[in-house]
């Protein structure tokens, strides 16, 4: 998992192991899991958050959307190039 983003009490994640899928984000807090896509924005699948915390989740990430695909793009790099750090705020 590498952590690109924090809104509040939510971390936004994606997993290192799945280059060929579209721009995606994960979002964790509490043991709760949600996944995003980025373009378009939509919920693929939702495990333990309200719909309450899910429209704070999406409005967290139409804030930060360009930052998001910006991070996706530098933690995917190329394939046969290590992604670059600048971006990347913590990797677990």
């Amino acid at each position: 998992m590498i952590t690109i983003h924090r809104s509040g009490q939510y971390r936004f994640y994606v997993n290192s192991g799945y280059n060929l899928e579209p721009p995606y984000i994960c979002v964790k807090h509490e043991g709760h899991v949600a996944k995003f896509s980025l373009q378009p924005l939509a919920l693929q699948s939702n495990n333990g958050f309200s719909r309450a915390e899910l429209s704070r989740i999406q409005q967290a990430i139409l804030d930060a959307r360009d930052q998001l695909l910006k991070h996706w793009a530098n933690v995917r790099g190329t394939e046969g190039e290590k992604p670059g750090g600048e971006l990347l705020l913590h990797q677990d």
